[in-house]
C-alpha cells in the first residue's frame, strides 16, 4: 500500500517542478518601468535642488539642479551600462546614486565591480563635498545615515534580486529539462508500443503461414485425390474427405488460439510430441518421410515448450517445403537432443522430373499433386524462429541435388 503512495507523491513533485513559476502580481509595461526614475528625478528632485541649497552635494543649488538632472538623464541607460551609469552617478543627488546601485548590483551580482562602485558610494555619502562640522552626534548619526539607506540598502536589495533572478533561471531550466525528459520518456514509450505491436504482427503473420500453408497444402493434396478417386471406391472418398475435415479443423482450432478466441494450454500446444503425427499427415498426402528421434540422454533435460514448438514449426514448415516443390521426393526428418542443443534436420532428396504421379499413386493413388503456390516467407520465417531463441538455421540445396534444413536450437529459450 506504501509503495503506490510515494510513487503518486513523487508524480505529484515531478508535476510541482513541471508547473510555471509565477510572476509577480503585477508588472508595468518595461518603458515605464526604465524611464519612470528618470522622470521622477526630473519633475520632483531637480526642482527641489534648484531651490533648496542642501539637496544635493554642493552648496550651489544651480550646480545641484545640474548634477541631479545627469544623474536623471544617466538612469535611463542603467540597464544596458549598469557600472558607467553608478560611476556618473556618484557625483549626483542620493536618490539617483540608491537607483544605480540596486541595478548594478541586481545585474551584476557579487562581483568586483560592485563592491568597487559601492564602497565608493558609501565614501561619497559619508563625507559630502561641503564638509561641515560633525561635533555633535546628530550630525555624526546624518552622515552613517545616508550611507545606510541610499547605500546598503540598495545594494543588498539588488544582490537579492540578482540572487532571486537566478534561481527562478535555474528552475525555469530544470523545467525545461523535466519537460525534454517527459517529452522524450513519451516519444520512448509510444516506439516500444509501436514497436510490440509490430512483433506480434509479426508473430501472428509467422503463425498463421505455418499453420495455413501447411494445413490448406494437405487439404488442397487430398481434394485433388478425392478428385482423381474411383467411383466405385466409396472408402477410400470417404478416408479422403475425412482427412479434410480433421485438418480443417486442427487448422480452425490453431487459427482459433493464435486470435485469442480460445486458450491453448502449455499441454495442448505443438511439440516434439506431435511429429510422429505431422508426419503421418504428410505421409497420407502422399510425401514419402522417414522421421528418427533421438534423445534426451538420462540427465538431460527435455527442451524447454517455446524450443520444442519452434521446432515443430520449423520441421512442419520443411514439410511443406516439400509438398511444394518436391512432391515426389524422399524426406528425413532427424531430431536430436543433445547436450549442445537440439538439432533438426530435414533434407529430402531430388525430386525425379515426371515421377510426381507414380509416386502419387504408390502412396495410394489418392492425388496428382497440384502445383501450389509459394509466397517466399516459409524460409524467413524459420530463420526468425531459430533467432529469437537464439539458434541457428541453414536451409540450402544438398550436392545431390536435394533441399536441406538444419537447425540447431538451445534446450533453454535465449
Amino acid at each position: 500500500m506504501q509503495q503506490p503512495t510515494d510513487q503518486a507523491s513523487a508524480d505529484q513533485s515531478a508535476a510541482d517542478l513541471a508547473a510555471p513559476l509565477p510572476g509577480p502580481p503585477l508588472r508595468l509595461p518595461r518603458p515605464v518601468r526604465a524611464l519612470a526614475p528618470t522622470a521622477l528625478v526630473l519633475l520632483v528632485l531637480v526642482p527641489l535642488a534648484a531651490n533648496d541649497p542642501d539637496v544635493g552635494p554642493t552648496a550651489s543649488p544651480g550646480t545641484n539642479a545640474g548634477l541631479m538632472a545627469l544623474g536623471a538623464l544617466a538612469l535611463a541607460l542603467r540597464r544596458r551600462h549598469p557600472a558607467a551609469v553608478a560611476a556618473v552617478t556618484l557625483l549626483s543627488g542620493q536618490l539617483p546614486l540608491a537607483v544605480a546601485l540596486y541595478g548594478l548590483a541586481a545585474r551584476r551580482g557579487r562581483t568586483a565591480p560592485v563592491y568597487v562602485l559601492a564602497a565608493l558610494a558609501g565614501l561619497r555619502l559619508l563625507v559630502p563635498f561641503d564638509l561641515g562640522d560633525v561635533d555633535a552626534p546628530s550630525e555624526l548619526a546624518n552622515l552613517i545615515e545616508d550611507p545606510l539607506v541610499f547605500c546598503a540598502v540598495p545594494l543588498a536589495l539588488g544582490l537579492t534580486s540578482h540572487q532571486r533572478a537566478r534561481t527562478v533561471a535555474v528552475l525555469a531550466e530544470r523545467n525545461r529539462l523535466l519537460g525534454e525528459r517527459n517529452r522524450l520518456l513519451e516519444e520512448a514509450r509510444r516506439h516500444a508500443e509501436e514497436r510490440a505491436v509490430a512483433a506480434e504482427r509479426a508473430r501472428l503473420a509467422r503463425e498463421m503461414h505455418d499453420v495455413v500453408s501447411n494445413r490448406v497444402s494437405l487439404i488442397t493434396l487430398h481434394a485433388g485425390a478425392g478428385q482423381v478417386a474411383r467411383a466405385e471406391d466409396p472408402a477410400a472418398v470417404r478416408e479422403t474427405l475425412g482427412l479434410i475435415r480433421a485438418l480443417g479443423l486442427q487448422a480452425l482450432t490453431e487459427l482459433r488460439g493464435l486470435l485469442g478466441v480460445l486458450t491453448t494450454s502449455a499441454e495442448q500446444a505443438p511439440s516434439l510430441r506431435g511429429l510422429p503425427a505431422l508426419v503421418e499427415e504428410s505421409r497420407l498426402a502422399g510425401l514419402a518421410v522417414g522421421l528418427t528421434v533421438s534423445g534426451p540422454d538420462e540427465g538431460l533435460p527435455d527442451p524447454v515448450p517455446a524450443v520444442q514448438y519452434a521446432a515443430y514449426r520449423i520441421v512442419q514448415e520443411a514439410l511443406t517445403n516439400a509438398h511444394k516443390h518436391a512432391p515426389a521426393a524422399e524426406v528425413a526428418v532427424t531430431v536430436e537432443v543433445a547436450p549442445d542443443g537440439l538439432r533438426l534436420t530435414v533434407v529430402n532428396s531430388p525430386a525425379a522430373d515426371g515421377g510426381a504421379d507414380g509416386d502419387a499413386e504408390a502412396a495410394g493413388g489418392r492425388a496428382d499433386h497440384p502445383e501450389l503456390p509459394s509466397g517466399g516467407h516459409g524460409l524467413r520465417g524459420m530463420h526468425t524462429r531459430a533467432g529469437d531463441l537464439g539458434g541457428t538455421l541453414h536451409a540450402g540445396p544438398t550436392p545431390e541435388g536435394g533441399f536441406a534444413v538444419r537447425a540447431r536450437l538451445p534446450l533453454g529459450a535465449a
